[in-house]
């Protein structure tokens, strides 16, 4: 069976590429991809990135709502919350067993979860709070 290295991209509709692209920047923190530009001059998607992960903003009315979730560790669990409550993005927490997820939609509608495997240590730092 091959195997898949990684999520290359994700495409994410919007009504508006330019001001999607504003809050994706100022929110996730994802910058264009100038190398890819071209796509966007031509009518395509603009893409953008975070770290190793890709976003295509495609601009369309009609939107696409898949969860798109992303990982990370127990520190950067607890900076995302207070990133996103500084933007004002109202989300929830989750609390799996097994990982901690907080879950909250773009302007858009479109749903995200961050997701962190190290349960224990999440779980000691609320238990302080």
């Amino acid at each position: 069976m091959p195997k898949l290295e990684k999520i290359d991209h994700v495409h994410i509709y919007a009504p508006n590429r330019l001001i999607a692209e504003q809050w994706y920047n100022e929110v996730l923190g994802f910058t264009r991809v100038e190398s890819l530009e071209c796509w966007f001059l031509e009518g395509g998607p603009l893409t953008m990135e975070n770290g190793g992960v890709h976003i295509a903003l495609f601009e369309s009315e009609t939107l696409v709502n898949t969860t798109v979730a992303f990982s990370v560790d127990s520190v950067n669990y607890d900076k995302w919350k207070i990133q996103l409550t500084n933007h004002g993005v109202d989300f929830r927490e989750s609390d799996h067993n097994l990982s901690w997820s907080i879950y909250f939609v773009d302007p858009y509608g479109n749903p995200y979860e961050i997701t962190s495997y190290e349960y224990e240590e999440i779980c000691q730092r609320l238990a302080q709070a």
